[in-house]
């Protein structure tokens, strides 16, 4: 795993002298965001697998003739009328954003995406509920292309029950409670984060977690920055809980091998990754119908999906898992099997055929 991330950041702060050798840069904040590591894999996949010279960097600013792709709304807010938006291939990333619905600042990113879209060639969106947005707000329907986020299938992959109850055990987790997990930022900042972020439901998910302890023993794990919200909510409840904020994005996998299940509560996602590193790993997932979602779980097969807020289901989803262990095993095993679809090697080639080969075979032209 340090050898992936040593690799990953040695790829972010290189200058990258040779701009006439290069097909593709792929653009990223340099924050040790889930963005960037977005580029490491998409560009890895390409160059290894289609032998295309790419690269992740901050910005290019001698590029010409090449593909920029800009990795987040954001990259390409900070780029819009730059000089390299008009002699290269431009593609940009938008994971989600309701432009009636969305917090002010996301809400004008959107709004600038939408009118300076003839600054871009493809505009690429993770899932099918943002394509079908963009297209209804007037961005012509052959520029937007829909490809999933992806998962590491050779580090995000099930372990044994034995070691999972030693894990379990390392972190104080009674052996007969039933460990619930969330491992994503749902406060406002990067401190403490007691302001709830509500876009991503911390106010649904302490509420999930109050209707299923009037009747069940349950644990609940977190990870991430600004989880303080969900943090007093849960110690005012007395519901037990261990928080445990990781430098490095990959040491979160033996925090999935101590779940039960996986909720996701969210209002609005452009993913989140959680859903697809909870199938790879063998974690029952129960999701609102938010981003990724219904795209990839199909209700009852492989995971469990509520309607947006609806507390009542989301809590019967979970309490149904903890009466029901067969569920659960049914659940992880249609996972498992969907799972290689979303591997980023795959996610990769369709970057390549869908967006990159196209657009440089328009570039020669």
């Amino acid at each position: 795993m340090r050898r992936s991330i040593d690799q990953f950041w040695q790829q972010i702060v290189g200058l990258f002298s040779r701009t006439s050798e290069t097909s593709l840069y792929y653009i990223v904040e340099d924050a040790n965001w889930s963005t960037d590591w977005d580029g490491h894999y998409i560009t890895k996949g390409v160059s290894e697998q289609f032998d295309l010279d790419a690269q992740i960097t901050t910005f290019p600013s001698k590029a010409r003739g090449q593909i920029i792709h800009y990795g987040s709304l954001w990259s390409f807010v900070a780029g819009i009328n730059s000089k390299i938006n008009r002699r290269n291939g431009i593609v940009t990333t938008i994971f989600h954003g309701n432009r009636d619905t969305a917090l002010p600042a996301l809400a004008e990113g959107v709004e600038l995406l939408i009118a300076h879209a003839d600054q871009n060639d493809r505009i690429v969106t993770s899932c099918s509920i943002m394509q079908k947005r963009l297209v209804s707000w007037g961005i012509p329907a052959d520029k937007v292309v829909c490809i999933p986020l992806g998962v590491d299938t050779e580090i995000f992959k099930p372990t044994a029950s034995k070691e999972q109850e030693d894990l379990r055990v390392q972190l104080g987790i009674p052996r007969d409670a039933f460990v619930i997990g969330s491992f994503q930022k749902d406060g406002n900042g990067w401190e403490e984060g007691l302001t709830p972020k509500l876009i991503k439901g911390p106010d649904i998910f302490l509420k999930v977690i109050e209707q299923v302890t009037r009747q069940h023993k349950v644990f609940v794990l977190l990870s991430g920055p600004a989880r303080g919200y969900v943090k007093q909510g849960l110690e005012k409840m007395g519901v037990p809980y261990y928080h445990e904020f990781l430098d490095n994005y990959l040491d979160i996998v033996p925090l999935y091998h101590c779940l039960d299940a996986y909720l996701v509560p969210s209002r609005e996602e452009g993913g989140p990754k959680g859903i697809l590193e909870a199938l790879a790993t063998g974690v029952p997932l129960v999701s609102t119908r938010v981003g990724l979602a219904p795209d990839v779980i199909d209700d009852g097969a492989n995971g469990l999906l509520a309607d947006l807020e609806d507390v009542d289901q989301l809590a019967k989803h979970i309490s149904n898992l903890i009466k029901n262990a067969e569920l659960g095993r049914r659940l992880v095993t249609a996972g498992l099997e969907t799972i290689p679809a979303y591997d980023w090697n795959n996610i990769a080639r369709q970057y390549y055929e869908g967006v990159y080969k196209p657009l440089l075979d328009e570039i020669e032209k």
